[in-house]
């Protein structure tokens, strides 16, 4: 039954060592990869910021107008 085919047994330092898993140029292909992706996130991300804050001074604004409460500018000419 034996016909003395032998198999090799592969440990799993072995494999990954062989096979690149984890290797620095595995991981660094990886990062190149994912840089473009996170770039466009934090460049998205930066213009909701940026459109948060325009839409929050333009309602502050509209809100001091139709109100009549006087702007910093307004107030400081008043009192001189």
């Amino acid at each position: 039954m034996v016909s003395g085919k032998r198999s090799k047994i592969i440990k799993h330092t072995e494999r990954s060592d062989s096979q690149g898993v984890g290797s620095d140029k595995t991981i660094g292909v990886r990062r190149d990869r994912e840089m473009p992706k996170r770039d466009a996130v934090s460049v998205v991300t930066e213009w909701v910021s940026e459109l948060r804050r325009k839409k929050s001074e333009e309602a502050t604004n509209g809100f001091d107008s139709l109100f009549g409460n006087p702007t910093l500018d307004e107030a400081a000419s008043a009192t001189s």
